[in-house]
């Protein structure tokens, strides 16, 4: 047999134990593939697709490449941990140190060829679908197939040099042991797992200094105290699992009535060796679990609000506004209508007066509108309408976090006290003034006429089927033009529906990424210990252990491996969430609450599957053993 050849075997032969992390490369190379298609697809940059899909999924490449290379690093590292007694018995038939090198890099090799191929066929079999899939989502016409060669050479390229660097830093970083060290291997005696009570309730104050940071976090505040708090929750949530879940163990160790009643004795006196030596790896699975709920869960709200948003800042399907300078008012107007005719869509016109007030306040313009006109707007474009009293004015804030320093406004002869309200979006926008007053109808028509502009505004049922003749009107009306503007509601949520579905495609798939390394972590775990349980649980039964006690204990354990990082997450994300709301409130986004319960619920939905058929083949493997 040759080296090469015993090195394949050594792969065949741990074919169980790589299943995960292979299957994780495949995926990595599968999205990073499919993006690449994206990226160099002909029609990327034609009329209907915006080149920032190329941008955004550049990007994402970026963030597949890091993150593929420091989840396999890790996993290549822990598989040469399990492998010590396999590398102390080669040592004694004579194996060098540099040919132990050499067969741990042809190894990793191995894979990553077999994983590049794999990952760009299956990409190849679904390009098609990847293409109509991104046509749906950015409401387009699905991009036509075509032959990728630079994305399969950009591919091959990029994961051969990443199996190949983390070959090489795996080598580098080995430790020396010496071969008692290496022949014991995992069957070293464990020492009793400890912890510290100080570091325990570090933990404690960190995730709830985190907490409270993230839940009273308000507005644009968010963004200042995000690294602050994900620094807080990191290291809350390592110490977590490497120091409080231990004394929690020890805790219920020490509660006899619980500690003694049927086979908890078995489940806690293991348990707490494993959540010591699977610490790391649910530290990892917790975090990485929590990136992939927020961005998926912030993406679909963006993507779901898109409509809400939009008719938030342009309340009707088309606005003309003109001063009166505007000659070409009548023409432009009779435009308008004419093409909403012979396109067959239904209107309804409203027209409102407004006047801008002769003094600046505060360095700012003020245009009025009578109250009655403004209710008139808000009733047709579905806003609340204003109530205020003879001796009161309704200034309107530009956005979030505006506010008016004044107190009293003087408008005409009459002297009117400032009202405000920081969840009202203006509906009329101004060309000679900076901020819109709604005044009383009595002292409007007390003002006089100067500088009085006009706006016409066009509720349109079926807008969203305008975009053809939203552009038209936009080539033909000037957008530049200091007597009127014009402004079209169709073409802008086209566009904002298509930046907010293409980053929810790249997003989507990039957490998909991470919740497939998450779970694969977990296998890994599991399945690394399975020739210790083998022995653990065959002695046990020798003793009388039943197979309906296994089956419990083992369930047990297996949920406890599978579900606690996991609802870990799931805290942090609904944390993370609610301060988000704050922050997304900031660009009209409504509510989280419903993508964000799609998401969790989801991934959970998954995680229980996943979880139900890896404690199935683990007993099924188990109980195989012990029957021998």
């Amino acid at each position: 047999m040759t080296f090469r050849q015993f090195a394949c075997n050594n792969v065949l032969r741990n074919k169980r134990m790589y299943a995960a992390f292979f299957m994780s490369s495949v995926f990595s190379v599968l999205i990073f593939f499919v993006y690449a298609m994206f990226i160099f697809h002909p029609e990327i940059i034609g009329q209907e697709i915006h080149e920032s899909v190329a941008t955004g999924m550049m990007a994402a490449e970026y963030v597949i490449f890091l993150f593929s290379f420091f989840f396999l690093f890790y996993c290549v590292g822990a598989f040469l941990k399990k492998r010590e007694k396999e590398f102390g018995i080669l040592f004694i038939q004579g194996m060098t140190p540099l040919q132990r090198n050499m067969l741990i890099f042809m190894e990793n090799m191995l894979i990553g060829i077999v994983s590049i191929a794999i990952g760009i066929g299956v990409g190849l079999v679904l390009a098609k679908l990847f293409f109509q899939f991104a046509g749906f989502l950015l409401a387009v016409k699905a991009l036509g197939f075509y032959f990728p060669w630079k994305a399969i050479g950009l591919t091959v390229v990029a994961f051969l040099i990443l199996y190949a660097a983390i070959s090489l830093f795996t080598v580098l970083v080995l430790r020396s042991r010496s071969l008692l060290d290496l022949l014991q291997g995992s069957g070293r005696p464990k020492r009793e797992p400890r912890a510290s009570l100080v570091l325990s309730l570090v933990a404690v104050a960190l995730l709830g200094m985190s907490y409270a940071l993230a839940l009273t976090a308000d507005g644009v505040n968010v963004l200042v105290l995000m690294l602050p708090v994900i620094a807080l929750t990191t290291v809350g949530t390592y110490l977590l699992f490497t120091q409080l879940s231990v004394i929690f163990i020890d805790f219920l160790k020490k509660r006899r009535t619980f500690y003694w009643k049927r086979t908890n004795l078995l489940t806690l006196s293991d348990l707490a060796y494993r959540m010591k030596d699977n610490a790391r790896m649910f530290f990892l699975v917790s975090i990485v679990s929590t990136v992939a709920f927020c961005a998926i869960g912030t993406l679909a709200a963006l993507a779901g609000s898109i409509q809400i948003t939009v008719m938030k800042i342009n309340p009707f399907a088309f606005e003309y506004q003109s001063n009166q300078s505007d000659v070409e008012r009548a023409k432009h107007l009779s435009l308008i209508e004419t093409s909403l005719q012979q396109g067959g869509f239904s209107f309804e016109k409203y027209q409102v007066a407004m006047r801008v007030l002769p003094e600046p306040v505060n360095e700012e313009k003020i245009g009025v509108v009578k109250l009655s006109d403004y209710n008139r707007l808000a009733v047709a474009s579905h806003s609340p309408e204003l109530q205020m009293t003879n001796d009161e004015v309704f200034v309107m804030l530009n956005w979030i976090g505006d506010s008016v320093a004044s107190k009293t406004l003087q408008v005409g002869n009459a002297q009117l006290a400032v009202k405000t309200d920081t969840n009202m979006t203006p509906l009329i926008k101004g060309l000679e003034f900076e901020r819109l007053a709604v005044v009383p109808n009595q002292v409007y028509d007390q003002l006089p006429k100067a500088k009085e502009e006009q706006r016409f505004v066009y509720e349109v049922p079926r807008w969203k089927e305008t975009q053809d003749l939203s552009l038209k009107l936009q080539d033909e009306i000037s957008h530049f033009d200091e007597n009127y503007s014009f402004s079209a509601r169709a073409p802008y949520y086209h566009s904002m529906k298509q930046m907010a579905n293409m980053a929810l495609f790249i997003g989507l798939f990039v957490g998909v990424l991470f919740f497939v390394a998450a779970a694969s972590f977990l296998y890994f775990r599991l399945y690394t210990d399975l020739e210790y349980d083998k022995r653990h649980y065959g002695a046990l039964s020798k003793i009388g252990l039943t197979d309906a006690e296994l089956t419990r204990i083992v369930t047990t354990q297996i949920a406890l491996l599978f579900f606690v990082p996991i609802v870990v997450a799931i805290i942090h994300s609904m944390v993370a969430f609610v301060s988000l709301q704050s922050l997304l409130k900031l660009i009209l986004v409504a509510s989280v609450v419903k993508p964000t319960a799609i998401v969790l619920c989801s991934f959970v939905v998954v995680q229980g599957v996943y979880f139900w058929i890896i404690r199935n083949r683990y007993l099924f493997h188990l109980k195989q053993s012990m029957n021998r």
